[in-house]
Order: structure tokens, then sequence, then C-alpha cells
């Protein structure tokens, strides 16, 4: 399913450094969502945390090229980020139904994990406590 991906047209060390920069980002992303979110309503929270989706669809295509302007040779200096997705875009990430590379699965992996991360605190509250 991935043959045809970019992240194998890397070496090792550079497949390595952009897996920890996929990491950073997300874990920048939920870490992000959770303070906005905090003290918030839980649909306040998920409206949150699929609107930090967007945005990390929307923007992180620059970041990525930049990266890859560092590790490959050649690539010429240019914005490679585009309108912003659409909801149907955002829901065919969350349902992976959207392009099968790694890096749209990737985002529908961190989609259900800011998802996650705006219900858990309701569903462990204390009897009688709203959030």
């Amino acid at each position: 399913m991935y043959a045809e991906d970019s992240f194998f047209t890397l070496g090792p060390v550079a497949r390595i450094g952009l897996v920890g920069l996929s990491l950073a980002l997300s874990a920048a992303t939920l870490f992000l969502a959770w303070g906005l979110g905090r003290g918030r309503h839980w649909g306040l929270r998920l409206a949150l945390g699929v609107g930090s989706l967007w945005a990390f669809a929307w923007l992180s295509p620059q970041v990525y090229y930049l990266y890859y302007q560092v590790v490959l040779d050649g690539l010429p200096w240019q914005i490679v980020v585009k309108a912003p997705p659409g909801p149907a875009e955002i829901i065919r990430l969350l349902g992976f139904s959207a392009r099968p590379t790694l890096s749209d699965h990737g985002k529908g992996l961190l989609g259900w994990a800011l998802i996650l991360l705006a219900a858990w605190p309701s569903l462990y509250r204390p009897l009688g406590r709203r959030s």
C-alpha cells in the first residue's frame, strides 16, 4: 500500500528525522489542543480538536517541505500550502479514506487522538461534576 510513498525515497537517517519531526509536530498539536481546551465544555474541546486537525492538515505540508529541502539536494524554495481543507477532506482523513499515504493515514491517527483527548475528561470526571 505504501510502496510508492515519498518516505521510502529517503535514506535511513532522513527517515528517522522525518519520524521525529512527525512525532514532534503531532505532540505540539495535541498539547496545543489540550491547553486551549482545558477547563472547557467537552463540545468546545471536540471543536478545538477537529480545528487543530484542520490547521495541521492545512499548514504542516510547508514544514515537511522545509524538512525535505534540508535532506534532499536541489529542491527549490516554494510555498506548498494550498487552500485550507474542507469538511469533506477532514472526514476522509478521519475515515482513512483519503489518499493511501503514510501522511494522510498519520493525519487520520492524529485526528482520532485529538478527538479522544477531547473526550477523555468527560469520560472520567467525578459524578455530579460537569466539565
